[in-house]
């Protein structure tokens, strides 16, 4: 299954988190209404699975 959405970086200090103690990390996204329909599918396809993620920059 593919999950296809745009998606930014907020413009916070904190959208990308660094565990210390355990190596791991967290990514905050703002993704625009208009991409709601593909972002509910997450939750259902994903969790509590590995997943991949690849970043295209759209010029």
């Amino acid at each position: 299954m593919r999950i296809e959405f745009q998606a930014s970086l907020p413009p916070i200090q904190s959208a990308v988190k660094i565990d210390g103690s355990e190596g791991n990390a967290r990514v905050q996204l703002d993704v625009p209404a208009s991409e709601m329909p593909e972002l509910i599918k997450v939750p259902a396809y994903c969790s509590g699975k590995i997943f991949r993620v690849i970043i295209e920059v759209e010029e």
